[in-house]
């Protein structure tokens, strides 16, 4: 599968979304800031995902420096439907900010959190 790398605008400032797969796994690398006008985008990529096939997902944060709760939205909704088809759907390298809303959330208790994207691959393999 070829990479895929998309820019998009939002209110607060764009996010950059690369994505590539690593045997069955789409890993999804963010930057940027992520908000209600740009998540969206996100999820209908990663439900295109999903409709070819694909179930199981890594999410790199790493350089994302900037959420809000549209995007825990988006991967709410994206863990349900991958659990309902016996997927995953993991974060990696979450720190910062968007952390701190992340756990004041209580989403930890929810995701599966890695410090490294290495580490969210060898927990899907």
């Amino acid at each position: 599968m070829e990479k895929i790398h998309k820019e998009i605008l939002g209110l607060m400032g764009k996010i950059d979304i690369n994505c590539k797969d690593v045997g069955d796994v789409i890993v999804i690398k963010l930057a940027g800031q992520l908000d209600i006008y740009n998540s969206g985008d996100l999820a209908r990529l990663i439900d295109a995902y999903i409709l070819r096939g694909f179930k199981k997902f890594a999410v790199d944060l790493e350089q994302v420096s900037y959420w809000d709760s549209s995007t825990l939205s988006v991967f709410i909704n994206c863990l349900r439907k991958l659990e309902q088809e016996q997927g995953k759907f993991v974060l990696a390298c979450l720190q910062g900010a968007p952390r701190e809303v992340f756990e004041m959330a209580k989403f930890e208790q929810v995701f599966e959190v890695f410090v490294s994207i290495d580490k969210a691959l060898d927990a899907l393999v």
